[in-house]
């Protein structure tokens, strides 16, 4: 290729040496002359020669200009293959900046060895060339072409972020810029750990083959990596003053065993639990931290342990409520609230107070409303719309909790069932019987007696729903008859549940039965899981809140919410955003988009009171520290069929050489001013030494 294409027009100047050369032959005249005879031969001898010494002047003349014109056209070769190429290039560098850069390397942390890398890169290229560098924040500010000098500022401010975009993301964001840069030549250069977990073939398309793409790879020291993966409650519901037993699992990549590592649990800044665990290679660790919960309202919880050099998954961060108490809706038919059986479950829920609240209704209130409960009974509906079902099935689909009662006539069951993705009953089984059996093991029953009784008079009904039972349906009390006298579905979300009872409360001794109470009662315990809001940074970006009647009347005239963070260190500045806030049918959704850039603990407030508490937590795949080695990166390429992209391994000191050689390309104009000093001197040779070389 040229630098200075232009100049190559000046090969035509060539014809002038040829030109003068051929006005320069003259033609001989013949003059007589005695005696040279005997000369004839001689002189058809030397006409030879000096025909031959002028053609090997010319040659040499035309070879002088000819590398000259060439030298000052900058001939390079480059053997690196571009289907578009370009004097000037566009240069895309991406500085991998996601936690696991905080490794340490051969020469220090990986960050640091990355923006060595990417300086000595892009000092190679020319400042005629522009530039587009960015990290793993993707910020909006990278996202135009840069100078040099720019470019190498940015390089500089570059810092550890808690991003960790995947390759293909990385590739559009390259892409995108590309597509500005007509007339350029597109050349991406990746400088990251080339983590596993972030670099996944399998899961995205080969890169645009138009594009010269480059892999400069930064290896850390291989040292095991020990990260929280998860925290969970045991109980359903967190309740004032109630002990708590908070599940960890620990996850690590350690090839030795080693017991007693610390831990520790803080709610709300304070330390609540301290413990210790054990690392067993290639299995998770489990382990348990008690505690008792506070006051009602909402909570923070960080589990923390102590694990060097990488320390940004050492710390989980979770929000949760500690509920006042169960909160039931009651739907009733319009035409029989009143009825007996309704008056039995409502005195059943009664018993239970304060722990059990019960509103009771003959329509189903808004759904943000309908969401801050936690168990919905439909007691005997007969008539049930379609938008009611809907609404029945949109609180199932939120982690709400429905048991259905159906009435003596079995009405209305039909559109509620197949709104729940159930298999709508046909009709009754009248037949008279008894409960034959109950799960005492499952987690409704466990514990309601002290020790299960070996006789026991049975519930007894006389009719059950003829119906066919689901694949995934627990049945918890089944029937003599083999049919569900009481069953358990979870919902097609995986988050709510529904219970089934097979028969009704008109008939019957089930409501003057012992089980009666208890089963209501443990449904109402079990009916919502306490839900623990923990995110993930960069992927979550909003927070729906269930509001009570009270809060969901007010939400119109107040808009004053915000989101701060929560334990600042003395180090950092105190984060607050004022979130988009916009109703739906699930409840109050707060965005906060991408303004929290940082993880831990937030609250979300209104006129300052913290309405509730959530976490955001790095994504546990980016503790998975496994990167590619780079022929087996390679050989992976091989394997996808995709074009060779070319993995850089020299140390930084070397680049500029791996970019002369390769991109910009080896300049051999030197070549050609030796080829034009070779001429000129075969042409001094030919000239002052041709009559020596034949004398």
């Amino acid at each position: 290729m040229w630098g200075r294409p232009d100049i190559l027009w000046g090969l035509f100047a060539l014809a002038v040496p040829i030109a003068l050369h051929l006005l320069q032959l003259r033609r001989y005249r013949r003059v007589a002359f005695s005696n040279v005879s005997f000369l004839r031969d001689v002189q058809k001898e030397t006409q030879s020669r000096h025909r031959l010494r002028n053609l090997l002047v010319l040659l040499a003349r035309l070879i002088t200009f000819a590398a000259l014109i060439l030298a000052f056209a900058d001939p390079m070769w480059a053997p690196e293959e571009n289907p578009n190429p370009s004097t000037r290039q566009a240069v895309s560098v991406y500085i991998d900046t996601s936690p696991s850069m905080m490794a340490a390397g051969e020469t220090g942390p990986l960050i640091q060895e990355a923006k060595q890398k990417a300086t000595t890169l892009v000092d190679a290229f020319s400042e005629t060339d522009k530039f587009h560098v960015f990290t793993s924040e993707f910020e909006g500010q990278d996202q135009r072409f840069l100078t040099q000098t720019e470019a190498l500022e940015r390089i500089a401010s570059a810092q550890l972020s808690h991003h960790a975009p995947d390759l293909d993301a990385v590739i559009q964001r390259s892409m995108d810029q590309f597509r500005r840069s007509e007339g350029a030549t597109p050349r991406a250069f990746w400088i990251t750990d080339l983590q596993k977990s972030s670099h996944d073939l399998q899961t995205m398309n080969q890169p645009d083959t138009s594009v010269a793409w480059h892999v400069i790879p930064v290896e850390g020291n291989d040292v095991p990596n020990v990260w929280i993966d998860s925290v969970w409650f045991n109980a359903p519901l967190a309740l004032p003053d109630q002990a708590a037993a908070l599940h960890v699992r620990i996850e690590h990549d350690a090839r030795e065993g080693v017991d007693g590592l610390p831990l520790a649990l803080r709610v709300d800044g304070v330390t609540a639990a301290l413990g210790s665990f054990n690392l067993v290679p290639g299995l998770a660790t489990d382990t348990i931290l008690r505690f008792t919960h506070g006051a009602s309202g909402p909570h923070m919880l960080t589990v923390e342990l102590e694990d060097a050099p990488v320390r940004f998954d050492d710390t989980h961060h979770m929000g949760y409520d500690v509920q006042k108490g169960i909160d039931v809706f009651h739907w009733t038919d319009g035409n029989a609230p009143f009825r007996k059986a309704t008056q039995l479950v409502e005195q059943a829920f009664e018993s239970a107070r304060p722990l059990i609240k019960v509103e009771q209704g003959t329509s189903l209130p808004s759904p943000q409303v309908l969401a801050s409960f936690d168990l919905l009974v439909t007691n005997g509906i007969t008539k049930p719309s379609l938008g009611a079902c809907a609404l029945v099935e949109q609180f199932v689909s939120g982690g709400g909790s429905v048991l259905v009662i159906p009435d003596s006539a079995a009405q209305g069951l039909e559109v509620l069932f197949s709104t729940l993705s159930l298999d709508p009953p046909v009709g009754w089984m009248k037949e008279s019987g008894q409960v034959s059996q109950v799960r005492w093991t499952h987690p409704l029953y466990r514990g309601v007696f002290r020790a299960v009784p070996s006789r026991v008079d049975w519930p007894e009904y006389d009719r059950i729903l003829n119906r066919r039972i689901k694949s995934e349906e627990e049945v918890l009390i089944e029937a003599n008859n083999g049919a569900a006298y009481l069953s358990q579905i979870q919902g097609t979300s995986g988050r709510g549940t529904v219970y089934l009872l097979g028969t009704n409360l008109e008939t019957g001794n089930l409501t003057r039965h012992g089980l009666f109470v208890p089963t209501l009662l443990r449904i109402a315990e079990s009916a919502r899981l306490t839900e623990e809001r923990r995110y993930l940074l960069g992927r979550d970006l909003s927070l729906t809140l269930a509001l009570n009647q009270e809060l969901n009347s007010e939400r119109e005239a107040s808009v004053s919410w915000s989101v701060i963070q929560l334990d600042i260190p003395p180090d950092q500045t105190s984060v607050k955003v004022v979130p988009e806030v916009r109703t739906t049918p699930d409840g109050l959704r707060l965005s906060w988009g991408n303004t929290l850039t940082v993880p831990g603990p937030y609250a979300a407030q209104q006129n300052d009171l913290t309405i509730a508490t959530f976490g955001l937590n790095p994504r546990a795949s980016e503790s998975k520290l496994a990167s590619w080695l780079p022929d087996e990166w390679t050989q992976e390429l091989i394997s996808f069929g995709w074009k060779n992209i070319p993995v850089w391994t020299q140390p930084s000191e070397q680049l500029a050489k791996m970019v002369e050689r390769h991109i910009a390309g080896e300049r051999l104009a030197w070549y050609f001013f030796l080829a034009a000093m070779l001429g000129l001197a075969l042409e001094t040779l030919l000239l002052k030494r041709w009559n020596n070389l034949f004398s």
